[in-house]
């Protein structure tokens, strides 16, 4: 009798992949079931993990110090390997943890069915093209049914473009076929054409015919409308002039490529009129763009069949929802519904139904993966009111910031106006009414684009702010990104306008928007940096004109700063001087005005212009700053850096000219130490017996030298280790103290000198070690004795018996 199939299974995490693979054709449903809800918990408590360490719970040391050149021999537990991930994902380079977003219950699950759905991919074909043809087809009815696209298919992927490469190549199984058979030899009668706008990314249109070895000669820039309508969307006349102009000349319009929401500013094209063009001319019309949202807006029921907004879009769900890790869906529709009404007539399959399977369009369940498992959860999860609500409040947080910057003079806002260029639509007002697509699309605006502008004067349009201009707007956006984080920015730059601050909440990763407390901060915050800005920019002609009346300050032009300005602090004459050892002493100059401005304002900065030369950065001002008295402040500041440069110039100076007057007493005297002791002494053997016989005296020998910088003379130093102690001319001695006598050698350095005598303590000490070094070298080349040179040996003797005791 056979035994009864066990209802539980060991723990996966320490079993061999060799061992699984050999008892997954014997595993009973139970324990299928119970290996699924294993990976389930075990990815989820993964998640949790990496949660913990972006809270702030650290990991331990060998978590980010794990070696990767070679591959190990012993084998390291699963909970080891977590744990180096763990550190890898939650530790930047230098080891500081990173920051997080927080993760809701959505993204959660969808991590959990990634992990499935890889398990998935090792059981039998049979269950895997059941599991994928369901989840494939759930989340393909329920989407199209959201975005009122209802006889269409769908097509999964990972990457961003590949969907439109699939269906540029369908279309040219269509209009060619023979492109099955021929390849690029079919293209030889007539070149098929792409239409895309000027103000869409180039890189798209390249990818389209790197992937599919099309010529660049295939695709056709469309210009932006210049007089009438936005200046980012398509001009429908010169894509009506082309289309027959390539119908004329023998090429095939193949595709024409619209956004729904440009790339950057968020317009959106003429869609009516574009797909009235495609159809005219047999083109494929694809659509693209954060708007296409839009369509998911509208609750109430949709009487009959409302023909597609397009023949196919890319919709970007995972960054819609604010879930990472959801595929991209490409919607298309069905070629039988619009080629041959009486498809049920026939008997058969088409030549267009296989179509889709020939570019690759067509779901493949029999794939290693299931990429619609995710989005299936994801759906389930948020339910059709949950995606509503979140892409309704994606338009609302446009609205809102919308709103709050249109009250400010010196912002321009180049994002469209939400409700339409009347406003008279609100998107609370859409989800309830009826309402057509091209008013959904013109009243919602997926992102807000602005930038600060200077004063234009009424009947003037601005086009492109100056140069300067986009320095304070990157400015501005930093500041921010940093000061008010609630509200993400991104700093772009258009071409024909300059730089701009960017908030898409459709790229949200976190998927949750500001609220309108945190909007009324953020607006708060960029109040009070356009006042800092407009008082620099008014500031800054008194500035420049004040510089240029100064005798000491240059002005210094700084591309790349978004400050006041820059000056250099030049002494009058320098200009015709500027040699490079010149050069070198004003930078060195200009560095240490620098620093010593920083210790009363970090305000001022250093920076360099093109020359290489050093100068002083101004900062932002306030309205109540006064640029006379911070010009006035660098001047002194700059004055007393340059006497402190002066006075240690004479310092080294006299150091130096003290040097060589003690060397040269000490080569003199040494010499008269030789004739009055007699050579003699100095013969070896000889001279020993002879000192013997009769010493020399105490007062003999050679004298150190030190420099008194206070008097500018060079004088002996027996004083200094007779009386241990040092005794400057002019003070007085203590009541009741002896004092010393004049040393017996003073020499002048120089008869005239002046110094500060705020230096001169400072550097004294510095100076007569300096000196009695040299004097040491000097005795050692003549084979006199190194102490000798500073004192009397007795005297030496008699201070290591003071410093022992």
């Amino acid at each position: 009798m056979a035994s009864s199939p066990k209802t539980k299974s060991l723990p996966k995490s320490e079993k061999s992949v060799d061992a699984d693979i050999r008892k997954a054709n014997t595993t009973s449903p139970i324990e299928k079931m119970t290996q699924l809800g294993e990976i389930a918990i075990e990815a989820s408590e993964i998640v949790s993990r990496l949660e913990q360490v972006a809270d702030g719970i650290p990991l331990a040391d060998n978590a980010y110090n794990q070696s990767t050149v070679f591959l190990g021999l012993e084998r390291k537990h699963t909970d080891e390997i977590i744990h180096i991930i763990q550190g890898l994902i939650s530790t930047d380079e230098d080891g500081d943890p990173l920051s997080f977003p927080a993760l809701d219950s959505v993204t959660k699950l969808v991590m959990v069915c990634h992990s499935l759905a890889a398990y998935c991919g090792g059981l039998e074909r049979p269950i895997l093209q059941k599991l994928s043809t369901r989840f494939t087809t759930d989340t393909t009815r329920w989407i199209s049914q959201m975005f009122g696209f209802l006889d269409c298919s769908a097509f999964y992927h990972e990457d961003h473009l590949e969907g439109l490469v699939r269906i540029t190549r369908m279309v040219l199984h269509y209009k060619y076929p023979r492109y099955l058979e021929d390849g690029a030899l079919a293209f030889n009668s007539s070149l098929p054409t792409i239409y895309s706008s000027v103000a869409s990314p180039l890189g798209v249109v390249q990818h389209l015919c790197r992937q599919l070895g099309l010529p660049l000669a295939c695709v056709r820039p469309v210009p932006v409308n210049t007089h009438f309508g936005s200046q980012y969307t398509m001009d429908l006349s010169s894509l009506q002039k082309m289309l027959a102009d390539d119908t004329a000349t023998g090429r095939t319009p193949l595709l024409v490529i619209a956004d729904a929401g440009t790339p950057v500013t968020g317009h959106v094209d003429n869609i009516t009129r574009i797909k009235e063009l495609c159809k005219v001319h047999g083109a494929w019309l694809h659509l693209r763009g954060h708007s296409l949202a839009a369509l998911v807006l509208p609750t109430h029921h949709r009487n009959g069949h409302i023909p597609p907004v397009a023949d196919s879009f890319t919709l970007t769900l995972g960054s819609w929802l604010g879930i990472p890790g959801l595929p991209v869906v490409t919607l298309y529709r069905l070629w039988d519904s619009s080629v041959n009404p009486n498809r049920s007539k026939q008997v058969g399959a088409t030549r267009e139904s296989t179509l889709p399977l020939l570019a690759g369009l067509n779901t493949d369940h029999q794939g290693r993966r299931i990429l619609a498992l995710p989005l299936w959860a994801a759906l389930q999860n948020l339910s059709k009111e949950g995606v509503h609500a979140r892409i309704s409040e994606n338009f609302l947080a446009s609205e809102r910031l919308y709103a709050a910057l249109d009250v400010f003079r010196h912002v321009r806002v180049l994002s469209p106006k939400p409700g339409g260029e009347s406003g008279t639509y609100t998107v609370s007002e859409l989800v309830n009414k009826p309402a057509n697509i091209p008013l959904l699309f013109e009243s919602t605006a997926c992102c807000v684009v602005f930038q600060f502008t200077p004063e234009v004067s009424e009947g003037k349009f601005l086009a492109k702010v100056p140069t300067h201009y986009d320095k304070l707007n990157s400015w501005l956006g930093q500041i921010l990104q940093v000061d008010a984080p609630q509200v993400p920015l991104d700093i772009c730059e258009l071409e024909n306008v300059g730089v701009v601050l960017r908030f898409c909440p459709f790229e949200n990763a976190t998927g949750q928007q500001p609220t309108i407390e945190e909007m009324q901060s953020f607006v708060q915050c960029l109040e009070q940096q356009l006042v800092i800005l407009w008082a620099t920019i008014h500031h800054r002609e008194t500035f420049v004109k004040m510089v240029e009346q100064s005798p000491v300050l240059k002005l210094v032009e700084l591309p790349d700063w978004a400050g006041l300005g820059g000056v250099r602090y030049c002494p009058e004459g320098w200009e015709q001087l500027l040699t490079d050892q010149a050069k070198e002493e004003l930078n060195n100059l200009n560095i240490a005005l620098v620093e010593t401005l920083r210790t009363t304002d970090t305000a001022f900065s250093l920076g360099e212009d093109a020359d290489g030369l050093m100068c002083v950065r101004f900062g932002m001002l306030t309205p109540q700053s006064d640029v006379e008295e911070l010009l006035g402040l660098v001047i002194r500041v700059a004055q007393t850096v340059e006497e402190n440069s002066k006075v240690l110039d004479s310092m080294s100076e006299i150091v130096k000219k003290g040097i060589e007057r003690a060397t040269l007493d000490l080569q003199k005297e040494n010499e008269e130490r030789l004739w009055q002791e007699g050579i003699i002494r100095h013969v070896p053997i000889v001279g020993t017996f002879i000192n013997w016989w009769s010493p020399k005296t105490k007062e003999t020998g050679i004298r150190g030298r030190s420099l008194n910088l206070t008097q500018g003379v060079v004088e002996s130093t027996e004083n200094i280790y007779k009386y241990h102690m040092q005794i400057q001319a002019g003070h007085a001695p203590t009541p009741g103290a002896k004092s010393p006598p004049t040393p017996q050698v003073q020499t002048p350095i120089s008869s005239s000198h002046s110094r500060s005598s705020s230096h001169v303590s400072a550097s004294s000490q510095v100076s007569n070690v300096a000196v009695e070094n040299e004097a040491q070298k000097v005795s050692k080349e003549n084979n006199v004795d190194k102490s000798s040179s500073i004192k009397e040996i007795p005297e030496i003797e008699k201070e290591k018996e003071v410093r022992e005791s």
